[in-house]
């Protein structure tokens, strides 16, 4: 669901999503095999950008523990996008893509408004957990339908973990500045290890493969043949029908003191467009009290490009692409996140409660990629994110 936004708004898309995504695809909280505890969680998370994007998406969640054996989790999520890109048109030379419509994204304000729908259920199986997992994304352009399986499995006096997830995911893309309807289908096989060295250190190994097969581009986007200095020509993108991913990736959390704690982590990534990747994370987490803790989140990406993308297209080629995320370049992130846990002693008659907690976060993101953006012509994307959101538990 990260590839078929216009311009800025398919970063937007894969930003934005990658928390919720990453979760279902994974479904398995790291260093946890246990049903999920009851809860309601609510927040409202906002991305602004300098290539005119901004997005709000507010998420609801509620997991239910049905007995010490099962649980339920239920969640929706709305993204509503605001994007310069979407509003422009972008003609495309050829009759099999010629369309009457001169305006991209949604018919009204805002551009884009995505519904997305998702469901759980866990159930104890001996001393391991098996889950099933929904999910179904609509927008006016767009459609997604996700189905998984994972399973968590203690051995070695639960000190060592095994954990496998299966994902297929089905998205139908029509563009509305195209005529035509097209798919892409995803297998994604997960396999995790999780290791307790000591009371202080825990570890996770995971490796991914991913295959997807089907329209991997974005719709919106046009490619420029120039054939003069005053001459060009427009078409669309076309990019190879298959595509797979491979990554492996180690993290670990390091207790520092009682209070404290440091989590680290690497991830190497490579795949059949000649992209491969480098993940560098640290974050370093602290309970000021039993009501009161922190996060400072690290990371640092690097990329290399696609065979097949270029800054400029002077022929006609077999494939041809100006997606930034195809591009080669490196991303920064850092994000603080706090959560305060309601108590009796509270000032505030609100956090009275000690089943209530807020929580929010604060982070700053900065991609520079080695040749300008197609649409907005900057070679430097930075953004601002903000959340904040209240737990009841119950």
């Amino acid at each position: 669901m990260t590839d078929h936004k216009a311009g800025v708004a398919a970063v937007v898309k894969y930003y934005a999503a990658l928390i919720p995504v990453f979760l279902l695809c994974v479904a398995i909280n790291l260093f946890s095999q246990d049903i999920p505890e009851s809860e309601l969680d609510a927040r409202i998370n906002s991305y602004f950008d300098n290539f005119g994007v901004t997005v709000i998406y507010p998420q609801v969640s509620f997991s239910k523990k049905l007995s010490d054996n099962n649980g339920l989790s239920l969640r929706y999520l709305s993204d509503i996008i605001s994007s310069a890109s979407m509003k422009s048109w972008f003609k495309v030379d050829g009759i099999t893509s010629a369309t009457t419509r001169n305006e991209g994204g949604a018919d009204d304000t805002p551009d884009e408004w995505r519904h997305e729908f998702g469901a759980s259920f866990s159930q104890k199986i001996s001393s391991g957990v098996l889950s099933l997992n929904g999910q179904y994304s609509t927008e006016h352009d767009y459609s997604s339908k996700t189905l998984s399986v994972t399973l968590s499995y203690p051995f070695a006096k639960k000190n060592t973990i095994i954990q496998t997830s299966v994902l297929f995911n089905f998205d139908k893309i029509f563009p509305q500045t195209r005529t035509w309807t097209k798919e892409k289908n995803t297998k994604n096989v997960n396999i995790g290890l999780t290791q307790i060295f000591s009371k202080n250190i825990i570890t996770q190994f995971d490796a991914s493969y991913i295959e997807v097969n089907g329209y991997m581009l974005d719709g919106y986007q046009v490619i420029r043949i120039i054939n003069s200095a005053s001459t060009y020509q427009t078409l669309e993108p076309v990019a190879p029908d298959k595509r797979i991913r491979r990554a492996i990736g180690v993290r670990t959390n390091i207790g520092i003191t009682k209070t404290s704690s440091l989590q680290l982590g690497y991830r190497y990534y490579w795949d059949t467009w000649d992209i491969q990747s480098h993940t560098i994370s640290a974050a370093i987490s602290k309970n000021f009290s039993q009501w009161f803790s922190a996060t400072l989140d690290l990371r640092h990406y690097l990329q290399t490009r696609a065979f097949f993308f270029k800054p400029q297209y002077f022929a006609v080629e077999q494939f041809m692409t100006v997606d930034s995320k195809l591009n080669s370049g490196f991303s920064d992130q850092v994000m603080l996140s706090l959560a305060l846990k309601g108590r009796k002693s509270a000032g505030f008659p609100f956090f009275t409660n000690e089943k209530l907690s807020l929580t929010g976060s604060a982070g700053f993101y900065r991609r520079q990629n080695d040749s300008p953006d197609w649409f907005s012509h900057y070679n430097t994307l930075y953004a601002y994110l903000l959340s904040i959101g209240i737990r009841y538990n119950f």
